[in-house]
């Protein structure tokens, strides 16, 4: 049984060695992350904060050794909350532009505006407001 065990965290070590060897070569083109892994982490993250969560509200309880279900359903929720995340890192983020570098005008952004309220004036006094809704724009 010891050499078998020995057998295999010889070959978990090496392989992991190995793979760590190829992927030291292999980076994502310049200014952006690798999806895959940004994914993987934030689901880890979501799995280990849930579970600290969990095992925290073992205090909270008068037979922990009872409840030890509470831990892995805040593994669970954890893993769910990561992969929202991860879709959101990955999907939304990348997708927000980041021009703070031109200056728009100051016209243009009016137009993207759907809803406006403005004064409105009669005869030099003013008379109340105009609300109004854009619904189609062609």
């Amino acid at each position: 049984m010891k050499v078998w065990v020995s057998i295999l965290l010889f070959l978990s070590i090496v392989s992991g060695s190995f793979a760590a060897a190829q992927g030291a070569n292999a980076l994502p083109p310049e200014g952006q992350g690798n999806p895959t892994r940004e994914f993987a982490m934030s689901c880890t993250y979501g799995v280990l904060a849930g579970t600290l969560v969990g095992a925290a509200t073992l205090a909270f309880t008068d037979k922990p050794s009872d409840n030890l279900n509470k831990v892995a359903r805040g593994a669970s929720l954890g893993l769910y909350t990561g992969i929202l995340l991860g879709l959101y890192v990955v999907y939304v983020v990348p997708g927000m532009n980041d021009n703070s570098d031109e200056e728009e005008d100051p016209l243009a952004k009016i137009d993207k505006i759907p809803l406006m309220i403005q004064p409105r004036f009669e005869f030099g006094e003013l008379a109340g407001a105009e609300f109004s809704w854009k619904v189609l724009r062609f």
